[in-house]
């Protein structure tokens, strides 16, 4: 099977796109061994460029990674114009955005398959209508009385196309993670902050809905400051004081990492925690799929309510019971070592995304 692989892999220009095709490149030889795929890929960046390089002939199957920065209307014109050129061939769309919601699902009746990094398990729910695009905007919307400011990313999937909606791999893949999580962690009696949270909170002259969250977050963890230490950021200002180097090494030296949503629910601190040996406490991710999957209640992360209403008691329980914490660090580390070392990307591209039927596309 021969496929063409369009999409930035240049850090520079976007840390996750690179990091998403990173697994790409690191399993070549595996993907030409196990599964006979052979790919080629195009450094192509904006719609029109990937519409250029879609004309490549003698291919099978189509990737594409575009950016998320360009309109509505450029995807589906783009996609349309793929497809046309393109009426017999497997095309995969690799959706940019944080959210679990898109503005690209217009894009579905020419696409085989539109895969989320960071998907609703019920994808009929992506049939609806969610104040702000997303599912959690809409629960801030409605259940906390957020003000969006009239804020949206998402579109509504066409009905009867919803099933073409998949989960790929997220940016966990990328090759920093891959190298950081081969290093030993340091150990619990090693450390010396009891719980991280640094976090960006967007333009401080401007705080939307993602940073009045975050900020609720940390309110939520002030009560703990008279018993244990933090690394937590108060405020705008004062996050963009902590340089990366800090935010490294304190989050090294953390027994807990407490990490609300961002734009989406899923974000880079949650693989960090895995990484660094810390127990993760975030809001509850149980309707999202997503992979590398170190998600399971109780056993690789501890869940909280959205409102956050039982996070500081959530955390004294595991700063007082360190054995039960570190055997849910055990169990994050050795989920996400699986993924790594079953190969499960190369599982992942045989058995869920290559093998699949192709659904019927729209007749141009």
């Amino acid at each position: 099977m021969r496929a063409l692989l369009i999409g930035n892999s240049k850090n520079k220009l976007d840390n996750i796109a690179a990091a998403q095709l990173y697994p790409f490149f690191l399993y070549r030889r595996q993907l030409r061994r196990r599964i006979c795929l052979e790919f080629k890929h195009i450094q192509a960046y904006t719609f029109s460029d990937i519409c250029d390089a879609s004309t490549t002939k003698n291919v099978d199957v189509i990737i594409i990674r575009p950016d998320w920065r360009e309109d509505s209307e450029t995807a589906e014109r783009s996609l349309e114009y793929i497809r046309k050129h393109n009426p017999y061939k497997r095309i995969i769309f690799l959706d940019p955005f944080d959210q679990t919601s898109s503005r690209y699902f217009s894009v579905l009746p020419y696409v085989n398959q539109f895969l989320k990094y960071q998907r609703l398990k019920d994808v009929q729910l992506y049939t609806r209508s969610f104040v702000g695009g997303s599912f959690l905007t809409d629960y801030l919307a409605h259940e906390l009385n957020y003000n969006l400011n009239n804020w949206y990313v998402g579109s509504q999937a066409p009905k009867g196309y919803e099933s073409r909606i998949g989960t790929y791999w997220n940016f966990a893949t990328s090759q920093g993670f891959y190298k950081t999580f081969r290093k030993p962690a340091r150990r619990a009696a090693e450390k010396d902050i009891d719980v991280f949270c640094r976090l960006s909170f967007g333009p401080p002259e401007q705080v939307e809905w993602y940073g009045q969250y975050r900020l609720a977050a940390v309110q939520a963890l002030v009560p703990l400051e008279a018993q244990y230490k933090l690394a937590v950021d108060r405020s705008p200002e004062g996050a963009r004081s902590v340089s990366s180097k800090q935010y490294l090494d304190e989050i090294k030296r953390s027994r807990i990492v407490f990490s609300p949503f961002g734009w989406g629910e899923i974000t880079w601190r949650d693989y960090e925690a895995a990484c660094h040996g810390c127990l993760l406490i975030k809001p509850s991710v149980d309707h999202i799929d997503t992979r590398p999957n170190i998600f399971y209640p109780g056993k690789t992360y501890v869940p909280v309510r959205w409102d956050f209403q039982d996070l500081e008691e959530t955390c004294r329980y595991y700063l007082e019971n360190p054995e039960e914490a570190n055997q849910i660090v055990q169990n994050a580390r050795q989920a996400y070592m699986q993924y790594f070392e079953n190969q499960e990307f190369i599982n992942h591209m045989e058995q869920d995304i290559l093998s699949q039927a192709p659904p019927p596309v729209s007749v141009l």
